[in-house]
Order: structure tokens, then sequence, then C-alpha cells
């Protein structure tokens, strides 16, 4: 599933910060909120995508 694909890719990335968005987080500890963790972020969208596809299937069958 190409949904799949792109969320880990974009999780991923934003899980691993580069090196300047981790000193900007040391620097100012209020951007902490925006760190993600990549295992639960991954598997909380997941869960979000997958709840959602049988009604998508549903909407399809009907249009």
């Amino acid at each position: 599933m190409a949904s799949t694909i792109m969320v880990t890719g974009a999780v991923r990335a934003h899980a691993h910060p580069s090196a300047a968005m981790l000193a900007a987080y040391e620097e100012d500890p209020s951007l902490a909120a925006l760190r993600l963790d990549f295992a639960a972020t991954l598997r909380e969208t997941l869960e979000v995508l997958l709840a959602g596809l049988p009604a998508r299937a549903a909407h399809a069958a009907r249009a």
C-alpha cells in the first residue's frame, strides 16, 4: 500500500532530525514537544489509516 510507505518515510524523516534541528531542540526546550517517537507515531498513524479503510471501501462501493 503506497500510503503506508509514504507515512513511514515521513514519520522517519521527522523522528530522526538533522544535527541542526537537534541543536535547536537543545537551545530551545519548548521545541521538544515537536519531537516524534518513531515507533509510537508510526503505530498511531497507521492505526488511524487502517481504521479508515473500511469506510473508504464502503464509500467507493456506493459510488
